[in-house]
């Protein structure tokens, strides 16, 4: 069974769209901000709170607070002193779409991903970054954006600068599923085989959405628990991982900078 399962899918035209909600906002009283024009993105609480203590910031209102907030896990947005902006959201495919097509219509032009991921490739270990040079999309999300495709790809410019900022980063595929549960020993197998060095849940959505909407995105991983041994090994919360996880937001800043439009 194909996703989506309307075959006319890629040529409608959306009904509910992100300035609809936008226009209900400001119906209810709700202040919205315009976002920054670069965003970094992250899923993990410790990164964003070790970026909030850190630098001057001020708090956005805007991307997810009310689509999100139904659900009581709101995304979190906050500009820098630098200008660029930061956000902490839920995991998986569908919140990063949301957020994602929110920044947009809120004035968003870069993102870029930084995240934790699992490290399929036995020459990974917990804390070693990661460029994302395509996502294997076998979560849900990314279908209902483009049309069927094996990967989406993230935008080579903001890549290459990853590449160039993120010093010693390996570079490959990540495999984006919306199971982690269902990681099979079959497929772990299979993705290791051909080369795919991580597995994550939201690169293959965040890219098929920025090529939608003729954004700039890319991903940039730290490995957090390990799938090439005989057991899984998960290392959140370690120091080591911690660490890695700032230096990753550095690179994107500074990939940022370098790419600034």
């Amino acid at each position: 069974m194909a996703v989506p399962q309307h075959h006319q899918k890629h040529d409608g035209r959306a009904y509910v769209t992100p300035h609809a909600l936008l226009a209900y906002r400001a119906e209810l009283g709700i202040a919205t901000d315009p976002a920054p024009a670069a965003v970094i993105c992250c899923w993990q609480a410790s990164l964003f709170a070790q970026v909030r203590s850190e630098r001057t910031h001020r708090r956005l209102h805007g991307p997810g607070e009310v689509l999100l907030g139904l659900a009581g896990s709101a995304g979190e947005l906050i500009e820098l002193d630098s200008g660029v902006g930061v956000c902490l959201l839920p995991i998986g495919a569908p919140a990063a779409a949301i957020v994602l097509e929110e920044l947009a219509a809120l004035g968003t032009t870069q993102v870029i991903g930084v995240g934790a991921a699992g490290g399929l490739s036995p020459e990974l270990s917990p804390g070693d970054a990661v460029v994302c040079t395509a996502a294997l999309r076998d979560e849900g999300t990314s279908h209902h954006y483009l049309a069927p495709a094996r990967f989406a790809q993230p935008d080579p410019t903001l890549r290459e600068a990853l590449s160039d900022t993120a010093k010693g980063a390996a570079r490959g595929p990540t495999w984006s599923t919306d199971a982690p549960y269902r990681e099979t020993l079959e497929e772990i197998a299979a993705y290791r085989d051909e080369g795919i060095l991580t597995v994550d849940m939201e690169a293959a959505a965040l890219f098929a959405v920025a090529e939608r909407l003729e954004v700039r995105a890319a991903s940039l991983f730290c490995v957090s628990d390990v799938l090439s041994g005989e057991h899984w090994a998960p290392h959140f919360g370690a120091r080591d991982v911690d660490a890695a996880l700032r230096q990753c937001f550095g690179a994107a800043e500074a990939a940022i900078a370098a790419t600034a439009r």
